[in-house]
């Protein structure tokens, strides 16, 4: 057996003191760190957890537009049939009445003929007429003379009313015909009225189509691209107007009134970077806003970069836009004055003040109104 010192004991204790506490420590910093890669863990489990629900919400969301927006097309395509009928038969109504017209200018012009030929006949009789009435049909010596006189009076005279009794039943149709017209020009503009509220609700529902597809899809549209997609969707529905059969904006051109009272700060420049598509007017306060000619509000919300706006479509292809008002008092759909107030100026973040931004447009093309309004 061999002799074993203090101080040998001593050292193999110390080394197995400090062999298991290094052991502990090891141990203690893999737990924690097993322990650190559990919360990790659990925290990411959480996150997924959570960006599975915000997922499924927005799938969800996502499925009630999807399915909003086919109830929406479902309405368009139900709208647009029975408008293509609308259409079809306003055209029927409109050839009627075309085929009217014609009849009335060709009973018109036989009549014309008819009462041309009755003032020769009377032409012919007034002077014998005269003459019998002073002589009291003349000699009974020459009685020959006279009933050949009597005989060719009494022809004249039974053609003159033949041609009087032709004169009285082509006016009798001429009365009719011009009824007819009547009857076809009050069916016309009904119908025409009805086709217009039929498009109006076709395009309130193709706008909301438009901007639920754009929010589903994200869309990065420029204003101006905005615009242009929402004037060719109302350009699509061709629209017509009473109002506006006898008053061609083209040819008020540099004779049209301002939209409102105030100075031009800001000219047309479609050439700047970025481009100025129309004016911008700085006013006093919050002004009134008036239409620049007849025409109907085609468009009554706010549009991305232009505040809330007001666009009014007057025939022909031609449109006037109105933005940055503070309000409108206008309705989409409704027919609209020359000079009407549709609406009040509002905060013009340009001018930093209060103004109105005004553009008018040919298709979806500005044109300068500079050209078009009087100075």
């Amino acid at each position: 057996m061999h002799n074993v010192s203090f101080r040998q004991i001593l050292l193999v204790a110390a080394t197995l003191l400090a062999f298991f506490t290094l052991s502990a420590s090891y141990s203690m910093a893999d737990d924690s760190a097993v322990s650190k890669i559990r919360e990790a863990i659990n925290d990411q489990k959480q996150n997924i957890q959570k960006q599975k629900q915000v997922l499924l919400k927005l799938t969800r969301e996502e499925r009630d537009m999807f399915g909003e927006l086919a109830s929406i097309e479902d309405r368009i395509s139900d709208i647009e049939r029975k408008l293509f009928k609308s259409e079809d038969e306003l055209t029927k109504i409109v050839a009627e009445e075309k085929s009217a017209k014609e009849k009335h200018a060709v009973l018109q012009e036989d009549l014309d003929k008819i009462v041309g030929n009755l003032k020769m006949m009377l032409a012919k009789l007034w002077p014998i007429h005269s003459r019998k009435l002073e002589n009291k049909f003349g000699s009974l010596e020459d009685w020959e003379s006279s009933d050949r006189n009597f005989v060719w009076l009494a022809s004249v005279y039974k053609d003159a009313k033949a041609e009087l009794t032709k004169a009285e039943n082509q006016s009798k149709m001429i009365f009719e015909n011009l009824e007819v017209q009547k009857e076809l020009r009050i069916k016309s503009e009904k119908k025409l009225t009805a086709i217009n509220k039929t498009k109006d609700l076709l395009l309130k529902d193709k706008l909301s189509l438009l901007s639920g597809i754009r929010q589903i899809r994200s869309m990065k549209m420029s204003r101006e691209e905005e615009l242009k997609a929402l004037l060719d969707t109302i350009n699509k529905l061709n629209y017509k107007l009473k109002s506006l059969t006898s008053k061609k904006i083209l040819n008020f051109k540099g004779e049209l009134p301002a939209p409102c009272d105030g100075k031009v700060k800001i000219n047309f420049d479609p050439s700047a970077k970025p481009p100025v598509r129309g004016e911008g007017f700085e006013t006093n306060g919050n002004i009134n806003v008036k239409s620049i000619f007849w025409g109907k509000v085609v468009h009554n919300d706010t549009l991305r970069g232009f505040g809330r706006v007001v666009i009014i479509y007057h025939g022909y292809n031609y449109y006037s836009l109105y933005a940055y008002l503070s309000e409108s008092l206008v309705k989409t759909g409704q027919e609209v004055e020359k000079d009407e107030v549709i609406g009040k100026t509002g905060y013009y973040p340009a001018l930093k003040g209060t103004g109105l931004y005004f553009e008018l447009r040919f298709h979806q093309k500005p044109v300068n109104p500079e050209k078009w309004l009087s100075r």
